[in-house]
């Protein structure tokens, strides 16, 4: 489907002023709401509003009827906090330095959140996850952030909403406390006389994946529950070849990823329900993403980390832009992370902090990307090494980066095994072609050491947070 052409509308490209405290939004011009949901660990190839076969999506699909959704959204790391710091900064892992080396975003690095807030913005954020939040500096500029990790009560919560969700078979990842605070603070910020950023995090389809019964809905026949429940589900023991897994094994966890995804979906059109009732759509920049997404099997991977590969960087974008500013439709050409920031703040009239430079663009505009980057720092291996010492994990124990176009992706690694794929012939990048094609790996590699040469990195020093290596802290991998 092609490009559609828009324009902004007048009352967004004026000043500031309020709307009344009821919170219906009157004839004045404001700066429109930012609610940005990410569902982590979530492949865009898993979603049926992606063509996937089983209806994991339904209530976003018709979501996405009055939105714009992007067909080719690719991540810009494989984990969550280099992403989720992508997003929120505008800035490649490289240039924002929050990677597995530097597990934490510095505070040089201005944030959406610090530049809504900054701006009159309300900033609130709702977050399931350990590593992004007030371990990693990732909570930044947010005036509000709910997080029931790291806290006595918090835990003592949690253990209590396990066992009566074990009981009643109703047990998630955090979705149903997320639900009740939006149920909450919704009607709250809809009565403001500011506008708000909401951020929103939901784990469901990040592993493991234990979905409520009620959505329990796709597993293969003759697979019991309680046997799927039995199915391996330690990447670290599968990919140090500790515990084998068998094809069957794989399907039934894809099963149970589909069953997360369409758990969250079902909230989702929930939260939509809300923002419609209490006439907020019009006026509000809806988000929905993910981080990056997750192997299952594919490429002898597990859950995401340590490859660049479309199953871990190609997630789903779908932006419902307020009224009257975008025709719903759907975009082809490549976008990553680091768009969300300036076509937020080109939406709110909000100029970026002087001497940022962002690296994407406005999604609004006519700009595009001749090709995208990813980014794995060298991963941290100090838990896969402390579980498995005897394991060669060589394999895994590298740097990469890729560029990517629409038709070919290049992955570079630092230990010399460079990889090429054909997306068109092979876009489950089964075959790597780099032996067989010299020429076309020497272009697009001078292409990545061009951009690479144009970035200014981070001067963070190469060391894992502290934060993060604490037992109680397990980050995202």
């Amino acid at each position: 489907m092609q490009w559609q052409r828009w324009q902004l509308a007048p009352r967004y490209a004026q000043g500031v002023t309020s709307r009344p405290l009821a919170g219906w939004p009157s004839s004045a011009a404001r700066r429109p709401n930012v609610i940005l949901i990410v569902l982590d660990a979530t492949r865009a190839a898993n979603l049926s509003l992606y063509g996937y076969e089983r209806p994991t999506t339904p209530r976003l699909e018709r979501f996405a009827e009055g939105a714009i959704v992007y067909e080719r959204a690719i991540a810009t790391s494989c984990w969550s906090l280099p992403c989720h710091a992508s997003i929120f900064t505008g800035l490649y892992p490289s240039a924002h330095g929050a990677d597995d080396q530097h597990q934490f975003l510095d505070q040089r690095h201005p944030t959406m959140a610090g530049i809504l807030a900054d701006a009159g913005y309300q900033t609130i954020g709702l977050c399931e996850k350990r590593d992004v939040g007030p371990t990693t500096g990732a909570d930044r500029g947010f005036q509000r952030f709910d997080q029931r990790h790291g806290s006595r009560s918090g835990l003592l919560t949690r253990r209590l909403e396990n066992g009566f969700g074990r009981l009643t078979g109703t047990r998630d990842a955090g979705l149903a406390r997320t639900s009740r605070k939006m149920r909450a603070l919704l009607p709250k910020l809809a009565a403001s006389e500011e506008p708000f950023f909401l951020f929103v995090s939901t784990v469901e389809s990040h592993i493991p994946y234990r979905p409520p019964r009620r959505y329990d809905m796709f597993r293969p026949p003759g697979v019991t529950r309680r046997q799927a429940g039995r199915v391996n589900q330690d990447r670290w023991a599968y990919m140090s070849g500790r515990v084998p897994m068998e094809p069957e094994d794989f399907e039934t966890l894809r099963a149970l990823y589909d069953a997360g995804i369409r758990y969250a979906d079902a909230a989702l059109g929930r939260w939509f329900e809300w923002l419609e009732a209490l006439r907020l759509l019009d006026d509000t920049m809806v988000i929905v993403t993910a981080d990056h997404g997750e192997n299952l099997g594919e490429h002898g991977l597990m859950a995401h980390g340590y490859c660049l590969y479309d199953t871990v960087i190609r997630v789903p974008l779908i932006i419902r832009y307020p009224a009257d500013v975008a025709a719903p439709g759907r975009v082809t050409h490549q976008v990553q992370g680091v768009d969300l920031l300036p076509t937020v703040l080109s939406l709110a009239g909000v100029e970026a902090p002087s001497g940022v430079g962002l690296a994407g663009h406005d999604l609004l505009s006519s700009t595009r990307h001749d090709y995208t980057v990813a980014e794995q720092a060298r991963p941290d291996m100090a838990t896969f090494r402390r579980r498995f010492p005897e394991a060669d994990l060589r394999a895994h124990d590298r740097e990469l980066r890729m560029i990517r176009t629409d038709d070919a992706k290049f992955i570079w690694s630092s230990d010399g095994r460079h990889e090429l794929y054909d997306l068109l012939a092979d876009p489950g990048e089964t075959r790597d072609v780099a032996g067989e094609r010299p020429d076309q790996v020497a272009e697009m590699a001078r292409r990545l050491e061009d951009w690479v040469a144009s970035r200014a990195p981070a001067q963070a020093p190469p060391v894992t947070s502290q934060a993060l290596d604490r037992p109680d802290v397990v980050p995202d991998r």
